[in-house]
Protein backbone atom coordinates (compact mmCIF):
# COMPACT_ATOMS: atom_id res chain seq x y z
CA UNK A 1 0.00 0.00 0.00
CA UNK A 2 1.18 3.32 -1.04
CA UNK A 3 -0.29 6.83 0.25
CA UNK A 4 -0.04 9.76 -2.08
CA UNK A 5 3.00 11.94 -1.67
CA UNK A 6 0.63 14.62 -0.32
CA UNK A 7 -1.13 12.69 2.35
CA UNK A 8 -0.42 14.39 6.10
CA UNK A 9 -2.15 13.23 9.12
CA UNK A 10 -4.27 14.69 10.57
CA UNK A 11 -3.30 16.58 14.21
CA UNK A 12 -6.31 14.73 15.89
CA UNK A 13 -4.72 11.17 14.74
CA UNK A 14 -1.58 12.11 16.05
CA UNK A 15 -3.24 13.08 19.25
CA UNK A 16 -5.16 10.37 19.39
CA UNK A 17 -2.79 7.54 19.12
CA UNK A 18 -0.56 9.41 21.59
CA UNK A 19 -3.44 9.22 24.15
CA UNK A 20 -4.22 5.75 23.38
CA UNK A 21 -1.06 3.81 23.51
CA UNK A 22 -1.31 1.51 25.86
CA UNK A 23 2.27 1.92 27.64
CA UNK A 24 2.18 -1.49 29.86
CA UNK A 25 1.21 -3.80 27.08
CA UNK A 26 4.10 -1.84 24.80
CA UNK A 27 6.41 -2.54 27.19
CA UNK A 28 5.45 -6.69 28.28
CA UNK A 29 6.05 -7.09 24.32
CA UNK A 30 8.65 -5.19 24.00
CA UNK A 31 10.52 -7.42 27.16
CA UNK A 32 8.93 -11.00 25.53
CA UNK A 33 10.31 -10.04 22.16
CA UNK A 34 13.63 -8.94 23.49
CA UNK A 35 14.09 -11.95 25.82
CA UNK A 36 13.25 -14.27 22.85
CA UNK A 37 14.99 -12.57 19.71
CA UNK A 38 17.92 -10.97 21.98
CA UNK A 39 19.61 -13.84 23.56
CA UNK A 40 23.05 -14.29 21.91
CA UNK A 41 23.14 -10.51 21.61
CA UNK A 42 25.42 -8.72 23.89
CA UNK A 43 23.29 -5.95 25.88
CA UNK A 44 25.65 -3.18 24.53
CA UNK A 45 25.95 -4.16 20.92
CA UNK A 46 24.60 -2.52 18.05
CA UNK A 47 22.69 -5.66 17.29
CA UNK A 48 21.09 -5.48 20.36
CA UNK A 49 20.02 -2.16 20.72
CA UNK A 50 18.57 -2.35 17.17
CA UNK A 51 16.54 -5.35 18.09
CA UNK A 52 15.26 -2.65 20.87
CA UNK A 53 14.57 -0.60 18.25
CA UNK A 54 12.83 -2.50 16.49
CA UNK A 55 10.59 -4.40 19.03
CA UNK A 56 9.45 -0.96 20.34
CA UNK A 57 8.16 0.38 16.96
CA UNK A 58 6.24 -2.98 16.09
CA UNK A 59 4.82 -3.28 19.54
CA UNK A 60 3.79 0.72 19.52
CA UNK A 61 2.28 0.12 15.88
CA UNK A 62 0.37 -3.08 16.67
CA UNK A 63 -0.87 -1.52 20.14
CA UNK A 64 -2.37 1.41 17.79
CA UNK A 65 -3.74 -0.93 15.05
CA UNK A 66 -5.87 -2.93 17.80
CA UNK A 67 -6.83 0.08 19.49
CA UNK A 68 -7.88 1.23 16.06
CA UNK A 69 -9.52 -1.52 14.79
CA UNK A 70 -11.75 -1.60 18.59
CA UNK A 71 -12.63 2.16 17.33
CA UNK A 72 -14.04 0.88 14.43
CA UNK A 73 -11.23 1.37 12.01
CA UNK A 74 -11.07 -0.97 9.21
CA UNK A 75 -7.79 -2.19 7.35
CA UNK A 76 -7.13 -4.43 3.74
CA UNK A 77 -8.06 -7.42 4.32
CA UNK A 78 -3.50 -9.45 5.19
CA UNK A 79 -1.64 -10.48 1.77
CA UNK A 80 -3.73 -8.48 -0.40
CA UNK A 81 -2.32 -5.56 -2.96
CA UNK A 82 -3.55 -3.01 -0.28
CA UNK A 83 -2.25 -4.56 2.33
CA UNK A 84 0.78 -2.68 4.46
CA UNK A 85 4.12 -3.52 3.05
CA UNK A 86 3.32 -4.05 -0.48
Amino acid sequence: MSLDPSWRPAFETIVWAAGHINEEAVATAIREDVARRGQDLSGDSDDYWRLIGEAAVEAVVFDLVEEAKRWGTEFPSSGGPDSPGQ
